[in-house]
């Protein structure tokens, strides 16, 4: 069963990566802006989303081409592991979703009245 890899699961691994990429950069790029709470909870939630989901992509595509080239683990075993990882992806998707929920609701108290914004460079409060 060893040989070489089929494009479509080169291509899985290209978009596993890119998840993980375009994620990262989305979460990094919105804690630093001035976006409103609910906006930038939801946004920084979709962009740990993509990195979590990436490495999962990551996680069994990477199984799956170690069957195809070195005929090692057994499909037994990524069937087994692709289900923990399908677990773990539902559960960050509930975890991130909540956390979103609970940050838009405490940032307020946490930051005061402004909520998550923070007044941008020559913005002058009301």
């Amino acid at each position: 069963m060893t040989g070489s890899l089929p494009i479509n699961l080169v291509l899985s691994l290209v978009f596993g990566m890119g998840q993980v990429v375009v994620g990262g950069w989305l979460a990094w790029h919105v804690a630093r802006g001035g976006l409103g709470r609910w906006r930038h909870a939801l946004l920084i939630a979709v962009g740990l989303w993509f990195v979590v989901s990436g490495c999962a992509e990551l996680f069994v595509s990477g199984m799956e081409s170690s069957l195809r080239l070195t005929g090692a683990p057994t499909a037994a075993t990524i069937a087994l592991w692709r289900g923990r990882a399908d677990t773990a992806l539902f559960m960050a998707t509930a975890a991130l979703a909540v956390g979103a929920v609970a940050y838009g609701l405490a940032a307020p108290a946490l930051m005061g009245r402004r909520g998550a914004r923070a007044p941008r460079e020559g913005e002058q409060g009301r």
